[in-house]
């Protein structure tokens, strides 16, 4: 089994863990920054991969994959390229709105109807179009380089991840500043998996009590 590709998930926000104790919101399509916690998960990650060479660094258009990304770029001695088709499932008019039950209820409608335009936003299947190609071609990069390739991406691209890898969109669930990683079996098949911060924790598009 060979590893060739590491999936992180962006630290996190004040939209993923709220001030003053209100609701976690949808971040969808919105350009927010890091908080403490979440410069500090990226801090992390230095750690996590110190003993790793990498062959490429990406991360999506927003500044909360960019500033994760950063300190891991630094210190390896690399550049990590920006690539706005990792940006996240665009929301549209959830964006902002708390995650409670009743909306991701509403969302999980457009997971089961991938064609339909969420509204203000885009479709799943759109989402799906623009980032499985680049999702497969880190880990190409990674594979053919014989080392492995990095991106920092958002919860709703590693969902993806999940359901390209598993045929499922729960199974594989990381927190903020988590990492998923992609390995090549012998027999040539391709596995992913948790191996940082594995979670349990519901996400946008899950219905309750799922």
């Amino acid at each position: 089994m060979k590893l060739v590709a590491f999936f992180i998930r962006h630290g996190e926000t004040d939209m993923n863990n709220p001030p003053n104790g209100e609701e976690e919101k949808f971040r969808g399509d919105a350009d927010i920054p890091l908080n403490a916690d979440g410069h500090q998960q990226a801090e992390d990650l230095v750690m996590y991969l110190k003993g790793y060479k990498l062959s490429a660094l990406y991360h999506s258009g927003k500044h909360r994959t960019m500033q994760t990304m950063m300190p891991l770029a630094e210190n390896k001695g690399m550049t990590s390229t920006a690539l706005k088709n990792f940006d996240s499932l665009d929301t549209g008019d959830f964006t902002g709105l708390p995650k409670n039950e009743e909306n991701r209820e509403k969302l999980s409608h457009y997971r089961d109807n991938p064609k339909e335009e969420i509204p203000g936003g885009e479709s799943v299947q759109h989402f799906r179009d623009r980032v499985d190609p680049i999702i497969r071609n880190v880990i190409k990069i990674g594979l053919e380089s014989g080392v492995p390739a990095a991106a920092c991406v958002h919860g709703s691209v590693m969902r993806e991840i999940s359901r390209l890898f598993d045929e499922s969109y729960d199974s594989l669930k990381v927190e903020p500043g988590g990492i998923i990683g992609v390995m090549k079996e012998d027999d040539g098949s391709f596995k992913a998996m948790p191996l940082v911060k594995e979670s349990d924790e519901e996400e946008d598009m899950d219905r309750p009590g799922s």
